[in-house]
């Protein structure tokens, strides 16, 4: 009893100077062994997670989503092959590292078309005009990154050689494969494989590597164009493998490596599937970019030779069966697309628009107007009416009689149609020329990016439930491009079909059954047999729209 009294009352016996400084010194020891311990744990688990982005530099791979409600729009069999389908005269960012954001695109590439043989449809969707409906776009990435930095690829802006390499491939694209790096990048032709290279030699995995094979060529929902492109396999590596190239030439520029197999050769694919989209790819650079064609193919080539010139100041590298090993800072592989013959801004560097790519295409080939007539302004002088007779299927049976109304409604009429080995240049100049273009829906209607901004475009639509599949090619792209969009749906009466089948016939009775049975076959009935009588008095009308439409 006496001891715990003792306890309670010594400190009563204690000078309260040292009392205070004995419960201080406590306290402060007590804090400083916390904050130690707390220390050391963090920065353990920081090492540990460095150390682990490193030798782990990839996250799990994002799946390609099915493609739905694309059709494809393979309409001109025969057109497709000629020069160029018309004329008789007698990035939202500049950021290297651009990530192509989702949109819901109600417009969007239901349908396009292709040349030679027809094939099937890529994925049986929704309705033309319903479109792709893109979900998040998320990108496999690889990175190497030193300790301490944490930041995504997707959130870097812009590309510093001092940075460590980075790659990202967007697989998530229904129309495209894309793959960018930056760093030490090396393309082998010979064995189709492109190979970021990593300084960062870390002892454990020291063959750790990490590849994709994707196919150059925009347009991957099409199974049949895609089987004729070859594979290129994109990966990275550290460099301690024997698998990894040495470098036979040196470039400081970027390079953007595509195909031109597939339906090129058809003048619409020719555009959609190949200019328009390394028109987004490439613009951005201005010219300083290298070109790294996958394939040979030399009259494409000088057809387009403008184009690309203007696109490109470097001489063209045809990888093909070459056994160089060139090396750039940064490469793209593929080519970025949104949809059929034409480009979203929000989707694009720059933002750059269809607009942009029809300046661009006046630029190129030295085109004099940028804007259409004026009725009313330009002293009583007459519109002039781009007329597209097109020589095999879906051809005007009453031209000449088509050719009467349209001067009497006020037009000078100027007739064209593209021959074999007719010059892109000659084209682009007779369309620039006119402040309308007509014509039934087939590839010579790709012309419309020669039109100057403003011009109007009448799209005749044949016979058997194509409005869908015509507005997608060509209506859609054209308003992109600022023209105006005038269609023009034929009647039965109009088609050269109440020849061949019964007025009762499914044919005419129910066009979607037909649709039902196939591509080719609906290709077949709707395409490759019928042509068009014009009921003039009933089109009329639509070209004093066109008329109206140019007072604006």
């Amino acid at each position: 009893m006496g001891y715990e009294m003792h306890l309670i009352k010594s400190p009563h016996r204690m000078e309260s100077r040292k009392l205070g400084l004995a419960l201080l010194v406590g306290f402060c020891i007590g804090v400083v062994t916390s904050f130690i311990s707390i220390t050391l744990s963090t920065a353990e688990q920081q090492f540990s997670w460095a150390y682990g982005a490193r030798a782990n530099p990839s996250p799990e791979i994002n799946p390609h989503p099915r493609m739905s409600g694309e059709k494809v729009c393979k309409v001109l069999r025969h057109a497709g092959r000629s020069a160029t389908g018309v004329i008789r005269m007698n990035q939202t960012s500049s950021s290297t590292n651009y990530t192509a954001h989702s949109t819901v695109q109600a417009k969007d590439d239901a349908a396009e078309l292709a040349s030679g043989k027809e094939t099937e449809e890529a994925n049986h969707g929704e309705n033309a005009a319903e479109g792709v409906q893109h979900t998040t776009q998320k990108q496999q990435t690889i990175e190497s990154k030193p300790p301490g930095t944490g930041d995504h690829f997707n959130e870097h802006i812009g590309f510093d050689r001092a940075e460590a390499p980075k790659a990202a491939c967007d697989l998530s694209n229904p129309r495209t494969d894309v793959c960018e790096l930056h760093g030490d990048v090396r393309i082998h032709g010979k064995s189709s494989s492109v190979v970021l290279v990593s300084a960062d030699h870390q002892p454990r995995n020291p063959e750790r590597r990490r590849s994709w094979q994707i196919k150059p060529y925009a347009r991957k929902f099409d199974k049949a164009a895609m089987a004729h492109i070859q594979e290129v396999s994109v990966g990275s590596s550290n460099g301690l493998g024997n698998d990894v190239p040495r470098c036979t030439t040196n470039y400081s520029v970027p390079a953007v490596v595509f195909a031109i197999g597939g339906y090129t050769g058809n003048y619409y694919h020719d555009f959609t599937d190949v200019l328009v989209p390394l028109f987004i790819t490439s613009r951005r650079f201005d010219g300083e970019v290298q070109l790294v064609i996958a394939t040979k193919k030399l009259w494409w080539i000088s057809k387009y030779e403008p184009i690309l010139r203007k696109l490109s100041r470097y001489e063209i590298v045809y990888s093909g069966s070459d056994d160089r090993v060139h090396c750039y800072p940064h490469a793209i592989v593929g080519l970025h697309s949104h949809k059929a013959m034409s480009i979203d801004p929000a989707r694009a560097p720059n933002g750059y628009s269809m607009v942009d790519f029809t300046r661009f295409m006046r630029s190129t080939y030295s085109l004099g107007r940028d804007f259409p007539i004026r009725l009313g302004a330009d002293g009583g002088r007459k519109p002039r009416l781009l007329l597209i007779p097109r020589q095999g299927t879906r051809r005007f049976t009453n031209f000449q009689e088509i050719v009467g109304v349209v001067e009497e409604s006020g037009f000078e009429v100027v007739v064209a149609e593209a021959k074999m080995g007719s010059k892109v240049a000659e084209v682009a100049r007779v369309v620039n020329s006119c402040d309308v273009m007509m014509g039934v829906h087939g590839a010579g209607l790709t012309n419309f990016v020669f039109l100057p901004t403003g011009a109007v475009i009448i799209q005749v639509v044949p016979f058997g439930n194509l409005e869908n599949i015509s507005r997608s090619c060509f209506g859609y792209p054209s308003e992109d491009a600022k023209l105006h969009y005038l269609e023009y749906s034929i009647r039965e009466e109009e088609s050269s079909l109440i020849e061949q089948y019964p007025r009762d016939h499914p044919v005419f009775k129910d066009p979607k059954s037909i649709h039902r049975k196939g591509w080719n076959k609906m290709g077949e009935v709707y395409l490759d047999k019928q042509n068009v009588k014009l009921d003039v008095n009933r089109f009329r009308p639509l070209l004093q729209k066109a008329r109206q439409l140019l007072h604006r």
